[in-house]
Formats: structure tokens, C-alpha cells, sequence
């Protein structure tokens, strides 16, 4: 797979720390910069200084979460695109994160390709709309 946005940021948010290492490791090697977070609150820390251009989201996690920390990232955040990752196939928690702002939806276990694909999708959206922005 070629990445057409090489060194953009990913920040990746799960509390399953072999989720967190697998994903990782497949994302730098598309040359993307990556962090991850164990948390919903650690996610949010993170976001001020690392400044990632597009988050995944997993739904369920302790202390707060992915539903909760996709609003709060919507409303401070809003050029960052945001991709759901879940175990819980429910169409019901997909539109009501879909409706808050997410950009899509994947399910666990994830398909990479897919997931790649998906995150071209949101850089690509991210830039259309800077773009748009900047216009007079």
C-alpha cells in the first residue's frame, strides 16, 4: 500500500495493550507517526502536544469512555477525524458515533487493508476541509 500522507499523525486509544502494539506496529510501517493511550483521559492529555490528524477510537474503556471521549475530542478538536474501533457489533453505537462526529466505524478483529483505507479516507476529508476553511 502506498500512503499518500506519509508523517501524518495517528494517535491510537485502547485499553488492550495488544490491540495497542499490533496496530502500532502496522500503522508506522504505512510511515505514519504514531502514539497510542490507554484511555479516554489519556487520549485527551496527549492531544494537545502530539496534535494527531486522526484518532482511533475503541468504544469500550475504563474511566471514560470512547462515546464520552469522542464527544469531548468533537467539541475541542474538530479538524481531527476520528475512527471507531470496536468489539461490539451494535448499529445502534455505530449511528450514535457517527452522529457525534466519528468519521466511520470498524469492527474488532480489525481488517487492516479496510482500516487503512479508512484512514486515507479521513486525511483526505481533513485536508478538503482546511482547504475549504482557507478560502475566503
Amino acid at each position: 500500500m502506498i500512503n499518500p500522507f506519509p508523517n501524518s499523525k495517528i494517535l491510537i486509544v485502547d485499553d488492550d495493550t495488544n490491540v495497542q502494539k499490533s496496530l502500532k506496529r502496522l500503522i508506522n510501517k504505512e510511515n505514519f507517526v504514531v502514539q497510542v493511550a490507554c484511555d479516554g483521559e489519556d487520549a485527551l492529555s496527549k492531544i494537545t502536544d502530539f496534535q494527531p490528524h486522526c484518532i482511533l477510537l475503541d468504544i469500550k474503556m475504563p474511566y471514560l469512555n470512547g462515546k464520552d471521549t469522542l464527544k469531548m475530542i468533537k467539541f475541542s478538536y474538530p479538524t481531527i477525524e476520528v475512527i471507531i474501533i470496536s468489539g461490539i457489533n451494535s448499529s445502534k453505537i455505530n449511528e450514535d458515533c457517527l452522529t457525534d462526529g466519528a468519521f466511520s466505524c470498524v469492527s474488532k478483529p480489525v481488517n487492516f487493508d479496510f482500516l487503512f483505507f479508512q484512514i486515507i479516507q479521513a486525511l483526505e476529508l481533513r485536508l478538503a476541509k482546511e482547504a475549504a476553511d482557507e478560502k475566503p
